[in-house]
């Protein structure tokens, strides 16, 4: 995937997910709530899949979104590991076509998404990749 590619995925309106979104427990994340595999359905037919962590503690969230078959496309962290000039709250996405398999390496500063529940970041997200969240989304408590 290219950076055109990503573009075009991005814009592509008619994506949605059905499932419910609900951040859990689990012995794997230790104190951190997470859900993962999450379909988004689009009609180019990508298998895309979308995976989060929430640490209640310093309030960290993360939402990432994985192409199956070659890795992150788009990640989002608000609170997360601080990115030189950059900061904690960032975006990555595809930029260069090697991106996915060396993990999204260059940030895009987020600042509008600092003190944003993980609700209201993940309803702005929503609108930004023009992606219909038919099911329930449970903020994490």
């Amino acid at each position: 995937m290219n950076r055109s590619d990503f573009e075009i995925l991005r814009g592509l309106d008619g994506k949605y997910i059905d499932d419910d979104i609900e951040f859990r427990a689990s012995p794997e994340t230790g104190p951190n709530l997470s859900f993962d595999k999450i379909v988004i359905y689009n009609r180019i037919g990508y298998k895309i899949f979308l995976n989060g962590t929430y640490s209640p503690r310093i309030k960290k969230i993360t939402y990432n979104f994985v192409l199956k078959g070659l890795g992150p496309i788009c990640r989002v962290d608000v609170n997360g590991t601080f990115h030189k000039d950059k900061g904690r709250t960032h975006k990555h996405e595809v930029i260069n076509e090697g991106d996915p398999q060396r993990n999204l390496p260059e940030a895009i500063a987020r600042p509008d998404l600092e003190g944003k529940t993980p609700r209201e970041v993940w309803k702005i997200i929503c609108k930004e990749a023009k992606i219909e969240h038919r099911g329930e989304f449970k903020e994490p408590t």
